[in-house]
């Protein structure tokens, strides 16, 4: 995969990292995690490509103050996550074609909203691991926000007084190894998280998201999802763990009951950091949800059109395209 530039309305300046397939036309847009980055996520994206035989196009976006972006990013003025989506719905429309949603944490609750704000557009939507409550705890944590009630979250105190620099990588990943949110990480995905979130300095290395953006994004979670949510018609998965999960069982119960588009599956052994722990799982999920044939264009037209025009029978030929 290579970096790329995307610029936005506002003339600022996004990385993201990029394989795009000659004669492809399905595209996989991803959003990484609060904190971390696109590159984070290269083991995923790389048994993703030899999956496919190199057959799909990758999008991964490195969201604004994470990873390499430039865009602007001060903390004091990050209310919501809205300005996540308005950067999300950006990118996904320079990508020619539909797209394959998915994001993780932070990132799949940025997709959703996005795949509810462009139904043509997205074709598919794949969460892993959502920061998603109930409507009733939702509605809650919005009233404590307003109040300005506990607003202060222990994941955002905790960001906020994160380690920054480091003399080297190599120090870096000795200090996270084994340790905290990265105990169930191997050695690679903490060098590919590393090596996508860090900038030089003169005493070695920082990580390119602060602790107070990333302290702030945690706090700005408006949990305002469910009004996207319910207006979401294309076929969506979601993966989730038990053990420190996200996706609480309220949630749960709340959004399998909207409809036969959504579906599950729930990693008993697996933590918050599911793509982490359980890649190949993800994509064997991932390959269930969307399936494996590769389309052409003139496919992706047909089958785009039929879509529009809600013909759900089956076509000979396209097998388990119009599979739920």
């Amino acid at each position: 995969m290579e970096r790329k530039t995307f610029t936005n309305k506002e003339g600022e300046d996004f990385s993201y990292l990029v394989h795009q397939s000659e004669g492809s036309s399905k595209n996989f847009v991803f959003f990484h995690a609060t904190g971390f980055n696109s590159e984070t996520y290269k083991i995923l994206f790389d048994k993703l490509l030899s999956h496919y035989d190199n057959e799909i196009n990758i999008y991964a976006l490195d969201q604004r103050g994470h990873g390499l972006s430039a865009a602007k990013s001060n903390p004091d003025e990050l209310k919501t996550w809205d300005v996540f989506v308005r950067d999300g719905e950006e990118f996904i429309e320079s990508v020619s074609g539909t797209v394959i949603l998915s994001g993780h944490s932070m990132g799949s609750i940025i997709a959703a909203k996005i795949a509810s704000l462009k139904p043509r557009k997205v074709s598919h939507l794949f969460m892993i691991e959502p920061v998603l409550y109930g409507p009733m705890e939702s509605l809650k944590f919005r009233l404590k926000s307003l109040l300005r009630i506990n607003r202060e979250l222990a994941i955002a105190g905790g960001a906020a007084k994160r380690r920054r620099n480091f003399s080297s990588i190599d120090e870096a990943v000795t200090s996270y190894t084994g340790r905290g949110a990265f105990t169930t990480w191997s050695q690679e995905w903490i060098e590919n998280y590393l090596k996508g979130g860090t900038q030089k300095t003169e005493s070695g290395i920082e990580l390119s998201c602060s602790p107070n953006w990333e302290a702030a994004t945690f706090r700005s979670s408006s949990m305002d999802t469910w009004r996207y949510i319910k207006k979401i018609k294309m076929n969506v998965k979601v993966v989730y763990g038990s053990i420190g999960s996200t996706f609480s069982s309220q949630a749960r119960e709340a959004l399998f009951k909207i409809g036969p588009n959504w579906n599950s599956n729930y990693y008993k052994e697996a933590s918050h950091f599911l793509p982490m722990e359980y890649t190949d799982s993800i994509i064997k999920d991932l390959e269930k949800k969307i399936g494996k044939i590769v389309l052409s264009s003139n496919q992706t037209l047909i089958w785009d059109t039929l879509k529009q025009i809600n013909y759900d029978n089956k076509v000979e030929g396209y097998g388990e395209l119009f599979k739920s």
